[in-house]
């Protein structure tokens, strides 16, 4: 029995050999139906697309840096660069890139200590390759500007604010951003108080740096900053300039500041160069005039800032007499009544200001009859 099982499975095996060898694969058949199309996907942006908004093929952008590239802000930060580390990092909010960008996203006026600090470029005050639209173009900062002067350790100074917002031309506060640097900067505990008696000593070292460091502007302009009498000698003068700094110092032909006044005048005037004079350092008042004359205004603008030249002079005179300055106007070493300090203050900002009256003509003559009169000499 067991034989014949063994017989009938060799029978079965070999029959599904031959089987298995006779089969052949038929012609392939016809392809079926297409399956449905899928859902197309979202269409992705061109690679260029936002940098075309501003890389155009026109002048706009060219014409706007070979400006900058011609202006003080970009010459004299290269140059000065080196400022942003001194007096722990106090100098670099307006000497640095860096400095300015920490202090703006920091809300405050210090920038810090940066090693590898970089000078002011067009990301400065731009905000440049953030969204890669013309949106870039929109300013870091334009809020009012709390100014430095408020961190005097004995408080003479306190609550002074300049709000540039919605002045002639800049209802976008674009003047804030300048003002953010060009405010006056001093700290410590050596502030005068003409309202009180006494003396404060200035060493010779303290004395070459003492005072409304250097950016006056913003402080003129806000008619802020300055000493007054002698009941609230610092309290805000309520005068304020009545133009913005873009009005005057990026005065061009088009809207978009790209084609500045150059005229005869050997030099960029306005645009992104902020330049005010020409070739021979006369100021040069092409936009001004468009209001200050031809429109009925008239108001005689160099008159103006040769008037405050001359009461200015006098004042330096009058310091000179004490002596209490050198011929360059920096203070000398020793030991001064607040009367004093709070006239060379007066004639340190104004003198810092550069632009005569110009800027505030109403504030600027008041600072100095009242250094004049802390003096005596008026």
């Amino acid at each position: 029995m067991k034989k014949l099982k063994q017989v009938i499975f060799l029978v079965i095996t070999a029959f599904a050999v031959v089987f298995t060898s006779c089969t052949k694969e038929g012609p392939t058949g016809p392809p079926g139906a297409d399956g449905t199309n899928g859902i197309d996907g979202t269409n992705g942006v061109d690679g260029t697309a936002g940098c075309v908004s501003c890389h155009t093929n026109d002048s706009e952008l060219t014409i706007k840096t070979a400006q900058f590239e011609y202006s003080t802000h970009f010459i004299g930060g290269a140059q000065h660069v080196g400022y942003a580390n001194y007096a722990g990092g106090s100098c670099s909010m307006c000497h640095s890139h860096n400095g300015f960008m920490k202090a703006v996203e920091d809300g405050t006026n210090y920038g810090g200590l940066h090693p590898e600090a970089a000078a002011m470029s067009c990301y400065t005050c731009h905000q440049i390759h953030t969204s890669y639209t013309r949106d870039d173009y929109a300013m870091h900062y334009t809020d009012a500007v709390t100014l430095y002067l408020n961190e005097n350790e004995n408080n003479v100074f306190d609550g002074l604010v300049v709000d540039g917002t919605n002045q002639y031309a800049d209802p976008e506060g674009m003047t804030n951003t300048c003002i953010k640097c060009h405010q006056p900067r001093h700290r410590g505990d050596s502030q005068p108080d003409p309202s009180q008696e006494g003396t404060i000593v200035i060493s010779d070292g303290a004395a070459a740096h003492w005072g409304p460091h250097y950016g006056a502007q913003g402080a003129i302009f806000g008619g802020v900053g300055g000493y007054i009498g002698t009941t609230d000698p610092t309290v805000p003068s309520g005068t304020k300039g009545h133009h913005s700094c873009k009005s005057c110092h990026m005065s061009s032909f088009g809207e978009d500041y790209s084609i500045p006044k150059t005229g005869n005048y050997g030099e960029y005037i306005g645009g992104h160069s902020f330049k005010m004079a020409d070739a021979e350092g006369e100021p040069v008042f092409t936009n001004c005039n468009e209001c200050h004359t031809e429109r009925g205004a008239t108001i005689d603008l160099p008159g103006i800032m040769a008037a405050n030249e001359v009461l200015l002079e006098a004042l330096k005179a009058d310091l000179l007499a004490i002596p209490m300055i050198d011929e360059e106007g920096h203070l000398l070493g020793g030991t001064w009544t607040h009367q004093q300090l709070a006239a060379y203050w007066n004639f340190a900002l104004v003198k810092n200001d550069h632009s005569y009256g110009i800027h505030n003509n109403e504030y600027t003559q008041s600072l100095i009859i009242a250094a004049r009169t802390y003096l005596g000499t008026n």
